[in-house]
């Protein structure tokens, strides 16, 4: 009997092998495709399956008439904006149902009564590889602008007058309509290059208004956005009335390597955390949050594909996420989905398995030279916080933590007030998500994005931010609330930082405030980092050197020591980073 179940296995085992394969080629194949393709809009009247997606009004009781008027903002660590869900009610009343986009054909795919409208209308891009070119990253002219607004502004203490029914609309939060749904005021949202409708250009030029000197086009204009003009001024201050605003960007960053990524633990993560606070006495702590984002905003893999396409490409995802509203039109909807779960699934499968950076090819000198610079890399500190392997992913220098990194990186939207607290997988929402994580615990970029820590902390008319930090858990996070900001001065013209903060106290009573988050940054992997200049999370630093020198908070000293090396040990350092180079396309 246990011969025969021996071989009943092994013959299994064989025919796993050769049936597996061929479906994960075509898999990878069509997650190629979708990557790589041109997505356009497609206009179309309003449909009557827009309608008939429409659930029943809720009671009155339930309606939207002075939402948000308790204490404090609720934090949602999923999106900026409501999430396309099957047979889940939205804020506005609406009930969407999920329906599959047009198949390669023109025809309707499997399933589908009415297609979407494709690209947009709000996008930043018409496809994955327009900023991914061959899965790596790109140059300033990609990056993404973001608008936050400070929860100190005098808009949220001013009080609603009496005797009226609802929430009054105060007029300076017409400024940015996308900031805005159901009259109610979001914290940040993405200042989103283009659009595919008209109108918009003119909403977006009008966040000059409220800046001095106004937004020069070598900062605000892809086109001619330089790296020199963002490292002159990271963060620009406006004001408009009662709203104090700020804009800041994110650059592109490189996707090598994400299945090994995907695959390293919290536990181990958890582990590498104490043993930083207990090596260095407590003067580097790196903080567990998700893995993905230039703050750690995103847990899995699954959701930032997802979220990047329905922030950076305008696709309604399936079940998952949905488009951005165009402002320019508040009666403009597509309810329909543009991306199916599939075709997410077959998407993150491919971006999974782009090749993890490897060891270059080298001559004996240059060997010699290589492990000598990483002998100085690892000298001066920089090991640290760059591990070389964090298994399953070897050589991807990175601890994946959360560090602040002083206040010459401070930017306005706050790292995300959660942590990882366990690997216990969350409930999946697709075929993707059963490999590639659930989503339940993601913050979508608003992102990613990749951008993008997920502060859905909006308020309702004039409504005072008292808010008030709560802690609840769920499978594999904790959630500590919206972070509280520390009371300032109202500054007579805007700027940023709004206000000076002792260091001790940045570092002690209000560690994990509004602005201590604000200099958070999740350690960047070096793998592939020779090719993928600019660097920093805006693309300021044109060098590696550059990049170094921006450092500070945690990496002060690690800074200073580069800093004192001579020229010759400087350059073995520097031969160590060039020769992490990114996989050949």
């Amino acid at each position: 009997m246990a011969t025969t179940d021996r071989c009943g296995l092994g013959w299994w085992m064989v025919l796993s092998l050769m049936v597996c394969p061929p479906v994960f080629a075509q898999e990878t194949a069509a997650g190629r495709e979708l990557f790589e393709r041109e997505w356009e809009f497609v206009e179309r009247a309003p449909n009557f399956m827009d309608f008939d997606a429409m659930g029943p009004m809720p009671p009155r009781r339930d309606r939207e008439h002075g939402r948000g008027r308790g204490r404090g903002p609720r934090p949602d660590h999923r999106d900026n904006r409501h999430p396309l869900d099957n047979g889940r009610q939205l804020d506005s009343g609406i009930q969407l149902t999920s329906m599959l986009p047009a198949n390669e054909r023109g025809g309707l795919a499997e399933g589908l009564t009415v297609a979407g409208d494709g690209l947009g209308p709000l996008h930043n891009a018409a496809s994955c590889a327009a900023c991914h070119p061959g899965g790596g990253a790109s140059g300033v002219n990609h990056n993404v602008t973001q608008i936050t607004v400070d929860p100190r502004s005098p808009i949220f203490d001013l009080q609603p007058e009496r005797g009226r029914r609802g929430t009054p609309r105060n007029a300076d939060m017409d400024l940015f309509p996308a900031l805005v749904t159901d009259n109610t005021l979001s914290f940040n949202t993405v200042v989103h290059d283009l659009s595919t409708r008209p109108g918009y250009e003119s909403i977006r030029q009008r966040l000059s208004i409220g800046v001095p000197n106004g937004l020069q086009p070598e900062w605000f204009t892809p086109e001619q956005r330089t790296v020199a003009a963002i490292a002159e001024q990271p963060v620009i201050a406006g004001r408009y009335g009662t709203l104090d605003y700020y804009l800041s960007q994110r650059n592109t960053t490189p996707l090598h390597g994400m299945g090994d990524i995907e695959k390293i633990s919290a536990n181990r993560l958890k582990a590498v955390s104490l043993s930083q606070t207990r090596s260095s006495g407590g003067t580097i702590s790196g903080r567990v949050a998700g893995k993905y984002g230039w703050r750690g905003q995103v847990s899995t893999l699954s959701d930032f594909v997802a979220g990047a396409c329905a922030t950076e490409l305008g696709l309604n995802v399936a079940g998952i996420a949905q488009q951005a509203k165009d402002p320019a039109d508040d009666r403009y909807r597509s309810l329909t989905a543009d991306i199916s779960a599939t075709q997410v699934a077959e998407l993150t499968s491919y971006v999974a398995n782009l090749p993890a950076p490897s060891k270059q090819l080298l001559s004996l000198d240059e060997r010699k030279r290589v492990r000598r610079g990483e002998y100085v890399f690892n000298s001066v500190g920089c090991g640290a916080c760059h591990i070389a392997d964090l298994q399953p992913a070897r050589g991807i220098y990175s601890d994946l933590l959360l560090h602040d990194m002083g206040p010459e990186l401070q930017d306005p939207l706050p790292a995300p007030a959660y942590q990882l607290a366990s690997t216990q997988k969350t409930a999946t929402t697709g075929r993707y998500s059963s490999r590639y994580g659930g989503g339940q615990t993601a913050s979508f970029p608003t992102d990613s994005s990749p951008s993008r820590s997920g502060y859905r902390t909006g308020r309702s008319g004039y409504q005072s931010r008292r808010g008030r930090s709560m802690a609840e858990t769920d499978n594999s996070v904790v959630t500590t609330g919206m972070p509280q900001a520390i009371p300032m001065a109202h500054p007579e013209k805007p700027q940023f930082p709004r206000g000076e903060v002792n260091e001790v106290d940045l570092r002690g009573r209000h560690r994990f405030t509004w602005d201590a988050l604000q200099r958070e940054w999740k350690t960047p992997p070096l793998w592939g980092v020779a090719d993928s200049a600019p660097y920093l999370h805006d693309g300021r630093a044109k060098t590696l050197t550059d990049a170094i020198q921006w450092h500070g908070g945690e990496a002060e000293v690690a800074k200073r020591k580069f800093v004192s090396l001579d020229q010759d040990q400087k350059d073995l350092l520097l031969a160590f980073l060039g020769s992490l180079k990114a996989p050949l396309n």
